[in-house]
């Protein structure tokens, strides 16, 4: 007989009679109604209360109130002789939900179906936890369990899913390095999180004992958090599969009552199995914290806490981390995690995650990144959104106000674009005391040519050799380039003369082959304004010599630099090359003045290309000297062995002779500047 069960079950109970097992389950159905219809009433007036606040402009989070909450559900757990750990943990859930209530009150887009790629089998902590996310969003979802995080990233890529959920850190075992890898690669934006409590119990078949058990089955990392008690406890054999929920899977597939899985509770009812032990692990407060990606940015409520996660990659060199992280200390901005990654196809080199507390529009996080742009080499925002972490104090923050435009932050209004802390073009150098001359020919024609062109190059004193590949021109006649075989015999000229190589990127589908051999990328007048090239640009390591487009504004030139600035690439030089105008007796009207306004306007190196806005090999030199008097960072200009034979632009390029010229004329001009040829 159970000893919840009574002799005289259906007899009318008295003050000596226990209650039957059905009168005291009715007791629980009561209690259970009036806990759902206060957690109703509770949550009526959370609503409320969100309403308030969001009409005084007060913040959605207030700390010292929760902590007094906290305090009287413990005293009062304890006074009603419960256990005040357990109670604890239910008033956080309540919490929790009471905010993303008041949070969704906030918002005013109605959501659609999604579908949300997660790693593992059904009823996996993945799929709990994003069902939970999605759920407290107002978000119906369906959910995708697939066998790898490397398929999870690709899914959504591919447009087969709206969502990806991967988790990136465990109270135990720290980060998730394969997830981290990832997420530094994959050019996607984190829109949410979750912190999900794991509960890891052991589950077996129907029949299955305790006593008789004597392997566990589940995820390495699971059996990890668990191994105190499964092995030194249970004197268990830990066996590992793929996932924790696949491994509920297999476990109830089979019929040996010899083996369990350490797997969530719902992945034991949602295969049938039994629990035979609640919670395994060996640490209390075992969560996972997950982050759910998109393909876009997604604007989060007014005055909700928010989060922000961004990479970027130091300078390799003493004190360059300090740098970067010193931005937030100043600004009073708090890290909660910083994690180090090893870059793919870039030995010795490294990214960083960071995230802090705080929205990118709030106005000490915008300050420190202003910053951290500046000692960065690289740095990429890969979104704010709620902040989903309970139990942690946060900085006092400037509440945005529902609906405020984000400030706009102009290139040209911030000091973005010093190269790690120094104005440098692939390891020349551009200071107050520098000035860089790149020349080459304006085509790579075959490897005699380019061969004689650096040759050229470097015995006249250049900086860096230039040449195209890709010649986009609008007659088929004319000479196209040789494309990538091109980019190829200019990086191995450059290699063999020690001369860092220039050549045009036309396309984003080639960007990452030429990146790989090329040391800068050169963006054409006309691709100025190419945004997904730009933003592709901006995700690349790699300096930009972006060129002014012929009838382009200076304002719309610094606009283009800004997109690759906030796309996460710092090294941007501008290139001044003519602009269009009534003047027919030169290809295009060099713009000198640009110089000293954009000088004016932004710490962005500005150099001149007076080989396309001439025209006319005699004016080149003159022109160029003119830009180094008016203040040029440097020259780019076009110089071939043999211009008479040149397969295009044979008029403007310039003999051996025009460039040993144009460096005996450069020689007064600097030094009267304090310059030398870098």
């Amino acid at each position: 007989m159970d000893a919840t069960d009574s002799p005289l079950d259906g007899a009318a109970v008295t003050d000596s009679t226990p209650p039957s097992l059905s009168e005291t389950r009715r007791q629980i159905d009561e209690a259970d109604r009036a806990l759902v219809a206060a957690l109703r009433a509770r949550l009526d007036a959370v609503r409320r209360i969100g309403a308030a606040k969001e009409a005084s402009g007060t913040a959605l989070v207030d700390r010292s109130r929760e902590a007094e909450v906290a305090g009287r559900w413990t005293a009062l757990a304890e006074e009603a002789g419960l256990n005040p750990h357990a109670a604890g943990r239910v008033l956080r859930e309540v919490l929790h939900w009471s905010k993303r209530e008041q949070e969704l009150e906030w918002q005013v887009n109605a959501p659609t179906r999604v579908r949300v790629a997660y790693q593992g089998a059904r009823a996996a902590n993945g799929d709990l936890a994003a069902r939970q996310l999605m759920g407290l969003r107002r978000t119906p979802v369906d959910t995708v369990g697939l066998s790898t995080f490397d398929a999870v990233i690709a899914a959504l890529q591919a447009g087969d899913v709206d969502y990806a959920f991967v988790p990136v850190e465990n109270s135990i075992v720290g980060s998730i390095e394969a997830v981290n890898s990832l997420l530094l690669q994959s050019q996607l934006h984190v829109v949410d999180e979750e912190k999900w409590d794991v509960e890891h119990v052991l589950a077996a078949r129907e029949g299955a004992t305790l006593a008789g058990l004597r392997r566990a089955l589940s995820h390495p990392v699971a059996l990890r958090q668990c191994r105190g008690t499964l092995v030194d406890s249970l004197a268990l054999e830990s066996v590992e599969v793929w996932d924790t929920a696949g491994a509920a899977e297999i476990v109830a597939a089979s019929d040996d009552l010899t083996q369990a899985a350490v797997c969530p509770r719902g992945a034991a009812e949602a295969n049938g199995l039994v629990v035979l032990r609640d919670d395994v692990s060996d640490h209390p407060g075992n969560w996972t914290r997950f982050l759910l990606l998109g393909t876009r940015p997604e604007k989060n409520a007014a005055g909700v806490p928010s989060r922000t996660t961004l990479s970027f990659v130091a300078d390799h060199g003493v004190g360059s981390l300090a740098r970067c992280l010193a931005a937030f200390e100043s600004e009073g901005i708090n890290l909660t995690r910083l994690s180090s990654h090893v870059l793919a196809g870039r030995p010795g080199q490294y990214g960083f995650l960071v995230d802090l507390e705080g929205h990118v529009e709030d106005e000490p996080v915008g300050r420190a990144l202003v910053a951290m742009r500046a000692a960065s080499r690289q740095l990429t925002i890969l979104g704010s959104y709620p902040d989903r972490s309970r139990g942690r104090e946060m900085p006092i923050m400037k509440v945005r106000q529902k609906n405020a435009e984000p400030p706009v932050r102009h290139a040209h209004a911030l000091p973005t674009a010093i190269f790690s802390g120094r104005r440098q073009l692939a390891g020349v150098h551009l200071d107050a005391t520098r000035f860089v001359l790149i020349a080459g020919p304006s085509a790579v024609e075959s490897a005699a040519q380019v061969e004689a062109a650096a040759t050229m190059v470097r015995e006249v004193g250049g900086s860096l050799l230039r040449g195209g590949a890709f010649q986009p021109r609008t007659s088929t006649d004319s000479f196209q380039g040789l494309g990538m075989e091109g980019v190829n015999l200019l990086a191995s000229a450059g290699r063999r003369h020690g001369l860092p190589v220039v050549t045009e990127v036309l396309h984003a589908n080639v960007l990452d082959a030429i990146a790989a051999r090329a040391d800068v990328l050169q963006i054409g007048a006309h691709n100025m304004q190419n945004f997904e090239l730009l933003r592709a640009l901006g995700r690349i390591d790699r300096p930009v010599l972006l060129k002014r487009g012929m009838s382009a504004t200076i304002d719309e030139w610094l606009h283009a630099a800004e997109t690759i600035l906030a796309a996460g690439n710092h090294q941007v030089v501008l290139c001044e090359h003519g602009i269009r105008t009534f003047e027919t007796s030169t290809r295009a009207t060099l713009d000198l003045a640009a110089i000293a306004i954009v000088k004016e306007r932004t710490n962005l190196p500005v150099i001149v290309d007076p080989s396309h806005a001439a025209g006319r090999r005699e004016l080149v030199v003159p022109l160029a000297l003119a830009a180094a008097a008016a203040g040029a960072d440097g020259l780019i200009v076009e110089c071939h062995p043999d211009p008479e034979n040149a397969l295009c632009d044979r008029e403007q390029a310039l003999t051996r002779d025009d460039m040993l010229r144009l460096v005996d004329g450069l020689g007064p001009i600097l030094a009267g500047q304090g310059r030398t040829l870098a």
